[in-house]
């Protein structure tokens, strides 16, 4: 199949990844396939791998930890894989990449990603389960005298959600709900992570939904107090972003994808350990030595699990109007076994 893609759908899809954004969104574009067009590398010197040498594309957020973990370490190289990482500030860019072959691999977030599976705009499967959000690590956050320590006391209220329909507004309607709280009852307004402090702090918005780096800085810089949890209750340890490949390239290079995954358990294991993942958090993220080692780090699995992330599934049914009965193991490659 063709890996032309036009402009035109290329908007369409982006349009469709911004909706959905959190702290690093996917996007992509209407082509089903992918295969990349970057040197195949040397089988004789990588234990017969289809190809050694990969692009693997990242955002710049801790989620994508486990992979600078796996360069820093070496892990990649002990399963004979030379990788190139390329950040992306923002997913709508890394798709299309990963599309036209410009990347192997490629991190995004589930909630963009289901949703172009759904809409049949994207045909590929996650390879690694990336990160889940910890209890401390999205939140609801206002000024100290704002009178909200509640999910009742956001009735009525103007809530920062990032973008409509996104995962933030989707998290905030959930945990509402599992309080008897009416998910209608606030009035939710997007405006975006980095600017959510300003507009609380200038009366724009009662509160709004904060990830990490934001959240730390937010407390820091503008005083915002944490004053409800989204990550808990039927949002516990939500799966958060995953690193993908186009199903031609796994099914043209099942030895190579394996490799990567076996290089990623180790990796992932050491984004558990905070005093290794804060080392390598300025680098990925922009944010200073000293902010890193006070953000909330979330966990990071080393195996895939269709139980897990149905449950992202099942958000975007309830609170995205998603119709589709997808499942999640029908796009997902097993971890191997090491």
């Amino acid at each position: 199949m063709s890996t032309d893609v036009s402009s035109a759908t290329r908007r369409r899809f982006l349009r469709l990844a911004l909706g959905a954004t959190v702290a690093a969104p996917l996007a992509g574009c209407s082509v089903l396939n992918g295969s990349s067009s970057s040197d195949s590398g040397s089988n004789s010197s990588s234990g017969g791998l289809e190809k050694s040498k990969i692009t693997v594309g990242i955002l710049q957020s801790q989620g994508s930890a486990g992979s600078k973990l796996a360069e820093k370490y070496g892990y990649f190289k002990d399963q004979g894989l030379d990788v190139t990482i390329k950040p992306f500030t923002v997913g709508p860019q890394a798709v299309p990449a990963l599309i036209k072959g410009e990347l192997d691999i490629a991190v995004v977030n589930y909630v963009s990603y289901y949703q172009a599976i759904a809409q049949k705009t994207l045909d590929a499967k996650i390879v690694v389960d990336g990160n889940a959000a910890n209890e401390n690590s999205v939140v609801v956050v206002a000024k100290p005298d704002s009178g909200i320590s509640s999910a009742k006391d956001l009735a009525g209220k103007k809530i920062g959600i990032q973008a409509a329909r996104s995962l933030a507004e989707m998290l905030v309607r959930a945990t509402l709900k599992d309080n008897d709280v009416d998910p209608n009852s606030p009035k939710y307004l997007p405006v975006t992570f980095p600017n959510i402090p300003a507009a609380i702090v200038s009366g724009q918005l009662d509160a709004g939904v904060e990830v990490e780096p934001f959240l730390t800085t937010s407390e820091q810089k503008q005083g915002l107090q944490p004053v409800l949890k989204l990550i808990t209750g039927s949002t516990a340890n939500l799966p958060q972003t995953g690193y993908i490949a186009t199903s031609q390239f796994i099914s043209a290079n099942p030895k190579t994808i394996a490799a990567f995954q076996r290089a990623m358990i180790p990796a992932q294991k050491d984004a558990a350990d905070r005093s290794k993942v804060s080392q390598i958090l300025p680098e990925l993220s922009g944010v200073d030595q000293a902010t890193a080692t006070l953000m909330n780090i979330d966990t990071f699995p080393t195996a895939n699990n269709a139980t897990q992330l149905q449950r992202v599934i099942t958000l975007l049914q309830n609170y995205g109007g998603m119709t589709e009965q997808l499942k999640a193991s029908d796009y997902l490659v097993p971890t191997p076994q090491v």
